[in-house]
């Protein structure tokens, strides 16, 4: 008998992704703060992001005082954040790369309607809040910073504690000598009532601007203020940041899990 040719295996279907992965895009806003420049800003939605969904927790990072909002992307935040997402290890949550608002702003300034804060505060914020499915309420907003941006992180909670559920102040550089004890964090984070503002600072055991940062825990410890200091080995350098990104955004993320979220979007993208 005549062999039968064997029935070809059908060519299997794909299969479409779950969902859409994480993304970043990049935005601008204006301010008056700035002038005529428009400030930047990059916005990671994480996987699975439903602009038709519940509103996300928002994590707003800084950068330091030579660097902008690519700074994050550099040190592997996006990464670690899609592992992080995908593994069911921490929410999906917004998070928004700031840059400096032109340099000198974040720089020179010191705290008030006029300076860094105030860009952030009353032009970011409102504009990410406007514009994309962020929880705009105090539980649903985290701020830190590497550096220069950790000292702006520190300053803006102290004095604004009602704004946000978490604050970190990552290798802190603590120095600005203009802020006086109403805006300085050394003092703020003493005197000011941060109700249950959630703080975190770390440090590299030879960072050489860590000594203000240490001398706040240690004061923070004194008086009972609740807070995580941790100590790595270190220095105030670009091979620090990468190796602790896992961490801060499972610090950051406490709050949040449990799929915890605000109300519905609304419309907003």
């Amino acid at each position: 008998t005549k062999p039968t040719s064997p029935t070809p295996a059908p060519t299997p279907t794909p299969t479409p992704p779950l969902c859409k992965p994480g993304e970043l895009i990049p935005g601008s806003y204006e301010s008056w703060r700035t002038g005529a420049q428009l400030s930047d800003y990059l916005l990671y939605q994480p996987p699975c992001y439903d602009p038709n969904s519940t509103q996300y927790p928002t994590l707003y990072l800084l950068a330091g005082n030579t660097q902008d909002e690519t700074a994050w992307v550099d040190y592997g935040l996006i990464a670690a954040a899609d592992e992080l997402i995908l593994a069911g290890e921490i929410p999906p949550m917004l998070i928004v790369l700031a840059d400096n608002g032109g340099g000198s702003l974040a720089n020179f300034s010191s705290g008030g309607p006029s300076s860094f804060e105030g860009l952030i505060l009353e032009d970011l914020i409102p504009h990410i809040e406007a514009t994309s499915c962020a929880w705009d309420e105090k539980h649903g907003r985290a701020i830190g910073g590497i550096s220069r941006g950790g000292y702006w992180s520190l300053m803006i909670a102290f004095r604004h504690p009602e704004q946000f559920i978490s604050v970190g102040g990552h290798s802190a550089a603590l120095l600005d000598s203009h802020a006086g004890p109403d805006m300085n964090p050394q003092y703020t984070g003493l005197e000011n009532d941060l109700g249950n503002l959630r703080i975190y600072l770390d440090s590299g055991a030879n960072d050489f601007v860590a000594a203000n940062a240490r001398q706040l825990h240690a004061d923070m410890t004194a008086q009972g203020i609740p807070h995580t200091y941790v100590g790595n080995p270190g220095t105030h350098e670009d091979s620090y940041w990468p190796q602790h990104v896992h961490d801060y955004l499972r610090w950051y993320a406490e709050p949040w899990q449990g799929g915890v979220r605000g109300a519905r979007c609304e419309g907003r993208r």
